[in-house]
C-alpha cells in the first residue's frame, strides 16, 4: 500500500453559507488533518489535491424510492437507536440536495463515495458523541489509533469519524444498512 493513501471525511453543513468540516485520515500512519471549508469547490479542491482512495461525506446521498421521509437505510439505523432525522424537514431537504450533487460530482471525477452517519459510529464504537462531550470524543477517537492534532469543533470530530468509517469499509469492517438501489448508510462493525 501506499503511503499516500488517504481517505476523506467531510461533515456537511446544509448550505455553504455554515462551515463544513474535513478530515483527511492517512492510512501510513493514522494521522488526521482537520479543517473547516464553505463552499463544494473548496471540498473538491480538496478531493483533487489530497486523491482519497474514499469520500465518505455525513449527508444522505440518495432520495426515498416512494418519494418519503425514511430510505431503508433510515428506517434501520433508527431501529438500532440512530437519530437519523427525516428527509422531509427542510433542513435535511437542502442537506440531502446538496449531497446527492456533491456525491455526483466526486463520481465524475472518479471517487468512490458513501454516506456515513457519524453520529452512528460514535454511539457503534461506544465513544461519547462531540456535541455531547468535546474532550471524550477527542479521546475516544485517539483511543482508536488515530493521531489527532488541532482539532477545534464538533464538525471536525464528526468528519474524523466519517474519515474513520471509510478506512473501515477500505478493510471491509462495516456494516451496509439499506440496500443499493435507494441507498446505503455505511457504519462500522464492532
Amino acid at each position: 500500500m501506499s503511503s499516500s493513501v488517504t481517505f476523506m471525511g467531510i461533515d456537511l453543513a446544509a448550505s455553504d453559507k455554515r462551515p463544513s468540516g474535513y478530515c483527511m485520515l492517512y492510512l501510513e500512519d493514522m494521522r488526521c488533518v482537520t479543517g473547516m471549508v464553505r463552499s463544494d469547490e473548496e471540498i473538491l479542491s480538496l478531493a483533487l489535491n489530497f486523491k482519497p482512495k474514499i469520500v465518505a461525506i455525513d449527508s444522505p446521498l440518495s432520495y426515498a424510492v416512494n418519494g418519503g421521509s425514511f430510505r431503508k437505510c433510515d428506517l434501520e439505523a433508527r431501529r438500532r437507536g440512530f437519530m437519523v432525522l427525516p428527509l422531509s424537514m427542510p433542513s435535511m431537504m437542502k442537506l440531502t440536495e446538496r449531497g446527492v450533487k456533491l456525491k455526483e460530482r466526486l463520481e465524475k471525477m472518479g471517487f468512490k463515495v458513501i454516506e456515513v452517519f457519524p453520529g452512528g459510529g460514535f454511539k457503534v464504537l461506544r465513544i461519547k458523541s462531540p456535541k455531547k462531550g468535546f474532550n471524550d470524543a477527542l479521546a475516544g477517537l485517539r483511543g482508536l489509533g488515530l493521531k489527532l492534532y488541532d482539532v477545534r469543533s464538533v464538525h471536525e470530530l464528526d468528519a474524523v469519524m466519517a474519515a474513520y468509517i471509510a478506512y473501515k469499509y477500505f478493510k471491509g469492517e462495516v456494516e451496509m444498512l439499506g440496500d443499493l438501489e435507494e441507498g446505503v448508510i455505511v457504519v462500522p462493525r464492532t
